[in-house]
This record gives C-alpha cells, structure tokens and sequence, in this order.
C-alpha cells in the first residue's frame, strides 16, 4: 500500500485558504438572504445553510491539515514572501469565519437541529485558524529578532539545503523525466 504524497507550497496554502473564504462569503450571503424569510420557513433557511455551512467545514479541515504540515518545516519559511503573509490570510479568514457565526446567533439559527453541531463545529475551526495565525506571527516576530535583516536571505539559504532538490536535467534519468511529465 503506498500513499499518494502532494508537494506543499504556499500556492497549495494559499489555494486552500482563499476556496474556504470563498465558501465562508457563499455561507454569509445565504445567511443574508435568509434574513428576509419568516420564522416560520427557519427550517428552509437552516436547510438552505447547512451545504455551505459543510462546504466551509470541509475546506477548513483541508486547510488545517496543510497548516500542520507548514509546522514540520523549518522556521525560515514563515520569512519567505509568501510565509510572511499566511497570518495576514489566517485573520482574514477568522474574520469572515467570526461574521457568519455572528450573523447566524442573531437570526437565531444556530439552535436549529441542522446547524447546531454545524455551527458548533465552525467555532471550533475558526479558532484553530486564529491560534496558527498568532502562533505564525509570534514565531515571525521571534525569528526577527534573533535574526538581523540582512541575514535573512543567508538563513533561507541555509536551511534551503534541508530540502530535496529535483535532479537538473543533465542528472534526470528516464523515469524522472517521465514522472515530471505525468505530473498534474
């Protein structure tokens, strides 16, 4: 048995991130709409809230899972250009995870048997994504200071060397060549 393994960047992160904003803003305008409703169809509006409710669960379990994955990399990623923005995108995200629960308790749809445990769920979610965001701006913050600005491109070098490098063409053999062309 043999486990498919996806190469993690930070267009993989930031992929991840902006479909569950995406799916957070769909929810949101669900709950916007169904604000026009009477109580009387609250089981509708519950219904018509519970897809992008999971569709936002589903893609922040996906996200979660990648940001675990950015924690088992070295520090010196969080100073690349594209790490330097993943707390910036994680409070964005808590933000508009905070405005659909809030927006739900008000209409008085989160004690709804459909998006109880939904909503439950969501809180919970939304502040795993808070507390990586402040873990990544504290380790951030941490990194600066131990290491001056003009030897942070030595430090990314550095512990570039930990990474397996693909073969160049002149060391690819015939099946690595094959592989990067299968490649989706």
């Amino acid at each position: 048995m043999s486990a498919i393994v996806f190469p993690l960047n930070a267009w993989s992160l930031e992929y991840q991130a902006d479909k569950t904003k995406v799916a957070a803003d769909h929810a949101r305008l669900k709950i916007v709409q169904t604000q026009r409703l009477p109580k009387v169809i609250s089981a509708i509006a519950q219904l018509s809230l519970y897809f992008p409710f999971r569709s936002v669960m589903n893609n922040t379990e996906k996200l979660v899972s990648l940001l675990e994955e950015v924690e088992n990399l070295p520090s010196s990623v969080l100073l690349d250009e594209d790490g330097v923005k993943i707390p910036q995108v994680l409070d964005d995200l808590f933000m508009k995870m905070c405005s659909v629960i809030q927006t739900t308790e008000v209409l008085g749809l989160h004690d709804g048997v459909l998006l109880r445990g939904v909503v439950a769920q969501l809180r919970d979610q939304s502040q795993q994504i808070h507390s990586f965001s402040v873990r990544y701006v504290d380790a951030q913050t941490k990194l600066r200071s131990r290491v001056p600005a003009e030897h942070v491109a030595q430090y990314q070098e550095m512990f570039a060397g930990y990474s397996v490098p693909a073969p160049t063409p002149d060391q690819a053999y015939d099946e690595d060549v094959k592989r990067e062309l299968l490649r989706f």
